[in-house]
């Protein structure tokens, strides 16, 4: 792992050398780049850039407000001082498929495929005064509530047979920044990326977990909407897709951006088979 300083800010990143285009991995809220440790085992192939952003795992952390414009600079900057130029594949776990959505849109000569797993694209009104309460809620009070009340909508039951993977994740989202999480709940609150949809890339891909209680799959077809070029598929898994399916989303990841013909069929013809959707242990491959 390294550091260097994008954006004036301090940022934690992993590049790992391998063939194609650069697919950058942008964690979910709360995360750290070790959320696709699994992922990226299962594609050794690609080269990969992974990084924390700011206020998450070991990157700086923020006082105060943070927008996802924020964000993007801060990718933008990474890879300016990386020296990686495009065209890029995204891919992203819903804060995370947020600074994907609005970096492709801001910089599409950069980005040349995109996923967004069960993507944040904004707060409904009637939702948002309630996710200000919680960023005020989680400042005065910590994580140990909010993420227990999270878990249950987006890593539900079903899921949950695998209890050392789900107890990590638990006490790594308990472990994290408060000041980072309220910032983030309040940043979804004034967020709105619906404009930013008709204007990413040809080959996009937004992934809707059927366990994903925080955002299902209706909302994500309904971002699907947006753009006709925007392919949406459902997936047998929860909100959290990388650490709790890593080798579905690695399939998706290699057939969409290695195959521009086929990479949506390939991935098709694995989810077809029902071993590869909930397997033997009941987490989601």
């Amino acid at each position: 792992m390294n550091w260097c300083e994008a954006n004036g800010m301090a940022l934690r990143y992993e590049v790992r050398e391998g063939d194609g285009p650069t697919l950058v991995l942008i964690h979910e809220m709360g995360g750290s780049l070790e959320s696709w440790d699994a992922v990226c085992a299962a594609l050794p192939d690609f080269r990969l850039l992974r990084y924390d952003t700011r206020c998450a795992g070991l990157s700086q952390k923020i006082v105060g407000a943070v927008s996802v414009d924020e964000h993007v600079d801060d990718l933008r900057a990474l890879l300016d001082v990386l020296g990686i130029e495009g065209p890029l594949a995204l891919a992203g776990v819903a804060v995370g498929a947020a600074i994907a959505i609005r970096f492709a849109s801001r910089h599409p000569q950069r980005v040349g495929h995109l996923v967004g797993l069960a993507p944040a694209c904004g707060v409904a009104a009637a939702a948002r005064e309630g996710a200000l309460q919680r960023a005020a809620l989680i400042r005065r009070e910590g994580l140990v509530d909010t993420v227990a009340q999270l878990l249950e909508k987006t890593w539900p039951a079903p899921l949950r047979s695998d209890p050392q993977r789900y107890a990590t994740f638990r006490l790594r989202w308990q472990a994290g920044d408060p000041q980072g999480f309220a910032a983030i709940f309040a940043m979804l609150a004034d967020m709105d990326l619906e404009a930013d949809l008709p204007r990413l890339p040809r080959r996009t891909l937004l992934v809707a977990g059927e366990y994903d209680g925080l955002r299902p799959p209706a909302e994500i077809d309904r971002l699907a909407g947006f753009n006709r070029d925007i392919e949406a598929l459902h997936v047998a898994s929860g909100h959290f897709m990388s650490v709790q399916s890593p080798r579905l989303v690695a399939t998706l990841l290699r057939g969409f951006i290695r195959d521009d013909a086929g990479g949506a069929e390939l991935y098709r013809a694995f989810m077809a088979d029902p071993a590869h959707r909930l397997g033997a242990s009941g987490h989601a491959a």
